[in-house]
């Protein structure tokens, strides 16, 4: 029921490609500015929202006055805008263009991955532009999935799907697919790549996790199929330099061999504190807007039954 069509979501989508034809027409730095300004603006219009990501940024740092918490809050909300135009312009590039404005360093290590097949994991989150890497995966020469949550919006889960894959690639939903974990390692044993955005709140998972000191619902599934098939996990962060896009691709990490309750958790608490450092570099590059600890009373209460994985 919550994926049928309906007018209201076909208008959502209508707006959406408007403002995205825009997009395509303006110059690269001005779609990216106007992007900024929008998604900030409308920082304005949805209060409570942006009221939540304050309080949840003062929490994860205490030590910030509070004008540098409103700032750090409304330049995650630009950031939404600029990931938007970014993400349009870029696929509207040819390959040659797109190199021009966005890099990627140590490419070299998925690359051989792909050519000894022995699959690998990229580790990324809704960080920076999250789709400009996914973009130049493909760009690249990687044949590689994502594992995402589908929009609400079936028209607009449509476009982003398109446009996320106009180089090549596909996708497989965590809310959709019945059995993403054996969708993945099917994918993985091929000696493939896919990647995981592991930093949003999980509605089914049981473990939980400190993340930015507070109790959050994490999925185990990198540390799963990681463990399970034995394929290393490339940590992932986009940054900006000037007008490009970044993206660096860091050495990869192995997973332990032995598959139980405990080995799990520490390697689910290994990736979580790499994704947390990115995080406290450079804060406003993270996507606050997302309620990611909607759980966190049920997560209190788990870490109350648990005393001894209490230590973040």
């Amino acid at each position: 029921m919550r994926f049928e069509k309906s007018p209201s979501y076909f208008m959502e989508y209508v707006g959406l490609k408007a403002v995205c034809l825009l997009f395509r027409l303006l110059p690269y730095r001005a779609a990216r500015a106007l992007g900024r300004f929008s998604t900030g603006l409308a920082a304005r219009f949805a209060p409570k929202r942006f009221k939540r990501n304050l309080q949840d940024i003062a929490r994860a740092f205490p030590d910030k006055t509070p004008q540098q918490v409103h700032e750090i809050a409304l330049n995650s909300w630009r950031n939404m805008g600029q990931v938007l135009a970014e993400f349009v312009k870029l696929s509207s590039f040819s390959k040659e263009t797109f190199k021009k404005h966005v890099r990627v360093r140590g490419i070299e290590k998925l690359l051989k991955a792909q050519e000894e097949k022995t699959g690998g994991i990229i580790h990324i989150g809704h960080f920076t532009n999250w789709e400009a890497f996914g973009l130049a995966t493909s760009v690249w020469g990687l044949d590689k999935a994502v594992l995402a949550q589908r929009v609400d919006n079936p028209y607009v889960d449509a476009e982003t799907n398109r446009l996320r894959h106009i180089f090549g690639g596909r996708t497989f939903y965590s809310n959709h697919d019945a059995n993403p974990f054996f969708s993945c390692a099917r994918w993985l044993k091929r000696g493939k790549l896919i990647g995981i955005l592991t930093d949003q709140n999980v509605v089914a998972s049981e473990l939980f996790m400190h993340f930015l000191g507070r109790p959050a619902a994490v999925s185990p599934i990198t540390a799963l199929l990681a463990i399970r098939l034995q394929v290393p996990v490339f940590p992932v962060v986009v940054t900006r330099e000037h007008d490009r896009l970044v993206c660096t691709i860091e050495d990869p990490i192995y997973a332990p061999k032995e598959q139980n309750q405990e080995h799990i958790r520490a390697f689910v608490r290994q990736l979580t504190d790499i994704y947390e450092s990115w995080i406290r570099q450079t804060p406003e590059n993270w996507l606050w807007a997302h309620n990611r600890w909607k759980r966190e009373e049920e997560g209190k209460r788990w870490f109350a039954q648990h005393p001894e994985c209490k230590i973040p």
